[in-house]
């Protein structure tokens, strides 16, 4: 039987998510090529291969086929995996080996990692197709008929409908399976008609195409029994228009087609974890609000809760704004910020995270940005606050600058005057008066969060996350927890971009001092106090215990007394 590797390099893209936990449709779709033909498979991450090159790279060695997906096209911090380097890659690429490698991914646009600087082109003698149309076609051409055609691009969804589901099962050998998220793709391209942002990098897809809802939901099936129970609607420009009616204002959002997507997906997958999105356009809601208020209601109702509708807000000043191209003014944005509170705002439960918020994307240095841009930005946080409402997290970054994008012709016109110094002062102002405020509205003091895994250790802290889109960061105050653990916390304090929580409910009678202590209003006495009059059968001889009865009606929502195990 023929062998392939599948070696992922990690991609992010506008609208496309592939560092763990999340899995990219491109791994997928060349797994389900391979199948096709009858390939056994080997799949590997970039982190995998760094812990144990031996492993990998006698895969790498005798493998027939080699398809390798990497780059970024927008710049980001992560968690769960480092993206492959190019050093890396040069790496791999000269090792010696029976097969041929194919390069696919946004790493074809250019290299790069950081943002405020140009991709850089790549010059690869040892890579034996560098595949700037779909590595999935290139790979079912060459395998069809023997021929390497790197800039095969597909036309419509028929193929990938095929090979997404024969691929599907290849997420059980990805080193998280099953915390895993699957990113899935409803459309490629951007939905705007006729233009599109100066930075973005979605259009060297050409023509804005999306896919039918049996597709994608005939996918997440396979997937479902392949093991995966988190979703996103990642790979999709702006999640409102899916499907959308085409008008001279733009794309006219589609309820009935949302509720298609959204229900059928709760259908084919009964037990399904998480159901989040990614991308949504501003705009759309600003020129459509009824339309949007309607889309919006049926996401809410039946996606999972701590959902995010990232917006490209960008930059508000005019000028800014005007030359680069960008979706919306400050009034728009507003609105839009609005409106997705009003419907999408509301908790299951009281203490649950609200069904769906906004997300905002910042971009500094563009075409033409100043420090005038930058305090735009800064009322328009200000006043989001000021009328009582929440953003679930905000993305502050600088663009990177790709060939065959109007901000690399731009620039030399209009450069950008932020200085570094500046830069940096107005996002830490962002991280420590705004982020911190928006915590305490989205997760207020004894919220719950479900399913969070242990993935640091630091002290007596363990540090973990959701699956979740943009998951918040928690850290544990339970040195009692290992790596690998999955538990239910209570939040009980707030970092800069991070929550503080403790197991929920918390075993009174078995957890450790600094649990106790990190509940609000329980000191250092009080829980040595509570410690030594353990074990409690009651909420009674806890009160006694208390040198403040009024405590209780604090500590009750965060306890339970596990009376069978007493501490010794």
């Amino acid at each position: 039987m023929p062998f392939g590797v599948i070696f992922d390099g990690y991609v992010d893209e506008p609208a496309c998510l592939g560092v763990p936990p999340y899995v990219s449709p491109y791994v997928r779709y060349c797994a389900g090529v391979l199948r096709y033909f009858n390939y056994d498979i080997a799949y590997y991450t970039c982190d995998q291969w760094r812990e144990d090159h031996n492993a990998v790279e006698d895969d790498l060695a005798k493998a027939d086929i080699i398809a390798i997906i990497a780059g970024l096209t927008v710049p980001g911090r992560y968690r769960g995996g480092s993206p492959l380097l190019l050093s890396e890659l040069q790496s791999i690429a000269a090792l010696k080996r029976k097969g041929l490698i194919f390069l696919g991914g946004p790493i074809v646009a250019g290299y790069a990692l950081q943002g405020g600087r140009n991709a850089l082109k790549l010059d690869l003698e040892d890579i034996d197709c560098l595949v700037t149309g779909d590595i999935e076609e290139v790979l079912f051409s060459y395998l069809s008929k023997g021929e390497i055609v790197p800039h095969l691009k597909r036309h419509g969804y028929d193929g990938v409908d095929l090979w997404s589901k024969l691929g599907s099962t290849v997420v059980r050998l990805h080193p998280w399976y099953p915390w895993i998220m699957a990113e899935m793709e409803l459309s490629r391209g951007c939905d705007r008609i006729g233009t599109r942002c100066s930075f973005c990098t979605e259009g060297r897809f050409g023509i804005f195409e999306e896919r039918s809802t049996e597709g994608v939901l005939e996918e997440m099936e396979s997937l479902y029994r392949a093991g995966v129970r988190a979703f996103r609607f990642g790979r999709c420009s702006n999640i409102l228009t899916y499907h959308g009616i085409a008008s001279h204002k733009g794309r006219i959002p589609n309820p009935h087609a949302l509720e298609e997507l959204y229900k059928g997906s709760r259908q084919v997958c009964p037990n399904l974890s998480v159901l989040h999105t990614d991308n949504a356009n501003p705009k759309t809601i600003a020129d459509f609000p009824d339309q949007s208020v309607e889309a919006i209601g049926v996401i809410s109702k039946y996606d999972t809760e701590g959902d995010v509708l990232s917006f490209g807000i960008e930059n508000l000043d005019p000028f800014v704004r005007k030359i680069n191209n960008l979706k919306v003014d400050f009034d728009e944005a507003i609105l839009a910020v609005r409106l997705v509170n009003e419907v999408g705002g509301w908790r299951p439960t009281p203490r649950s995270l609200p069904k769906v918020l906004p997300g905002l994307n910042f971009l500094v240095g563009l075409a033409g940005d100043t420090d005038k841009a930058l305090e735009v930005n800064s009322a328009f946080l200000r006043q989001i606050l000021d009328e009582g409402l929440a953003v679930r997290r905000i993305n502050i970054r600088k663009p990177m600058v790709f060939d065959g994008t109007l901000l690399k012709d731009l620039l030399p016109t209009y450069p950008n005057k932020v200085k570094e110094s500046r830069y940096k002062k107005w996002k830490e102002w962002v991280r420590d008066e705004i982020d911190r405020a928006f915590l305490q509205r989205v997760a207020p003091v004894g919220c719950i969060l479900e399913n969070v895994r242990v993935e640091e250790k630091s002290g007596k802290l363990s540090f973990g996350r959701q699956l979740a889109t943009y998951p918040l960061l928690v850290g544990i105050v339970d040195e009692t927890l290992k790596l690998g653990d999955v538990t239910t916390i209570s939040i009980v304090d707030y970092g800069r971009r991070s929550v503080t929580g403790i197991p929920f409910p918390l075993d009174i009678n078995n957890c450790p001092a600094s649990s106790l202590m990190a509940i609000p209003g329980i000191g250092k006495a009080r829980a040595m106090r509570i410690m030594q009059g353990r074990p409690y059968f009651s909420i009674g001889e806890l009160k006694e215990a208390l040198d403040d009865e009024s405590l209780i009606d604090e500590l009750a929502p965060f306890l339970s007394i596990d009376h069978t195990a007493h501490s010794q």
